[in-house]
């Protein structure tokens, strides 16, 4: 069976807060008329086929198709940016449970250094909010990988897929 409400409500929350009217009024007051930011959390993984995650896969995928559909008509009616941003798999407490090992924060055997850390999608949006000329056109999906090195340290590279 496949959950299809994640695909549902997503629909309904960027039809709101893209094209309804109080929703448009609010991001041109908030942003200085016409220049908001929608952004999506989409998944890497659903690119391409996602065999034995059926319905994570299908939801991601169909927010993905939302994202590209809708994403350029917004940007026209009231000058708002929508973008997917894709990363390979987020570091959070629940993926690093998934993969198992160790959950004192050392990464001794390389199992989560392709884990993309939350603070580097935040910081990459942080600078769309502040230079709205960065921002990649409206209804693109961006590819996140973490940069990993030895040392612990790297950031994430962005790269446009769609």
């Amino acid at each position: 069976r496949v959950n299809y409400y994640p695909i549902v409500a997503g629909g309904m929350i960027g039809q709101r807060f893209l094209n309804g009217s109080s929703s448009s009024s609010r991001m041109d007051d908030a942003n200085g008329g016409g220049n908001g930011l929608f952004v999506i959390i989409g998944a890497s993984a659903a690119l391409s086929p996602t065999p034995g995650m059926l319905g994570y896969g299908s939801a991601k995928a169909a927010s993905h198709h939302f994202l590209q559909s809708y994403g350029p008509s917004v940007a026209e009616e009231s000058g708002a940016t929508s973008v997917g941003i894709l990363p390979l798999m987020l570091d959070t407490p629940a993926n690093r449970a998934m993969l198992g090992g160790d959950d004192d924060g050392n990464d001794n055997d390389g199992r989560y250094s392709k884990m993309v850390k939350p603070i580097h999608i935040a910081n990459e949006i942080g600078e769309w909010i502040k230079n709205p000329h960065l921002r990649p056109h409206s209804g693109s999906l961006v590819k996140v990988i973490a940069k990993s090195r030895m040392d612990g340290s790297g950031g994430a590279a962005f790269h446009l897929v769609r």
